[in-house]
């Protein structure tokens, strides 16, 4: 039984200095993003915010981020958010960002809510995802918290068919006006039969 146990110990001993020294295949990459959380309040439906999200590469070798939605399950977000109803609304100006070594950039995200009476007063909550394009065997994915509140009210926008029947209605009348007065005025009188 000794020997058996001298060559487990040994064995053990082998496997410690092979993870020491050897270094291990799947690393971390080294980036941060800025901010980690985002809270828009009172955006109205038909409205928009845009904020930007930084990423800092902090590695000496050009990296590629993707940017994605994440809508969390319920035990995820916090107390009181629903999930966002349309991961549509919210835009990037790149899906896509590219970092150079030791370095960061920016990327604008907007949130637009349709003007809808039905989206007004409510709390949601959704992440964004920032992770390298290059799948590693060990990928660190950073989600940022986006906490969006909407005011009571639709905001108000340009109605382009109101302003085009503005329009058109001011046309007709000046047709009209054209029409009865200034023909009536040209007829030559006709004598009357005697």
């Amino acid at each position: 039984m000794v020997p058996q146990s001298k060559h487990l110990v040994y064995l053990a001993a082998f496997l410690l200095i092979v993870i020491i020294l050897f270094p291990f295949p799947a690393q971390a990459q080294n980036f941060s993003v800025s901010p980690m959380e985002i809270k828009i309040d009172n955006l109205s439906p038909g409205g928009e915010a845009q904020f930007n999200l930084t990423i800092r590469n902090k590695e000496d070798v050009n990296h590629v981020f993707a940017l994605t939605t994440y809508n969390p399950g319920e035990s995820e977000r916090r107390e009181g958010r629903a999930e966002f109803p349309d991961d549509s609304w919210i835009s990037f100006s790149s899906r896509k960002v590219s970092v150079e070594a030791n370095s960061e950039a920016k990327t604008k995200v907007t949130v637009a809510i349709p003007a809808n009476q039905k989206w007004a007063g409510k709390d949601w909550e959704i992440w964004l995802r920032v992770c390298p394009e290059e799948r590693e065997f060990l990928v660190v994915n950073y989600y940022i918290r986006l906490l969006v509140s909407t005011g009571g009210e639709v905001e108000a926008g340009t109605n382009v068919g109101v302003v085009v029947g503005i329009l058109v209605g001011i046309l007709l009348a000046a047709c009209v006006v054209y029409y009865f007065y200034f023909r009536r005025k040209a007829k030559p009188k006709h004598p009357e039969a005697v």
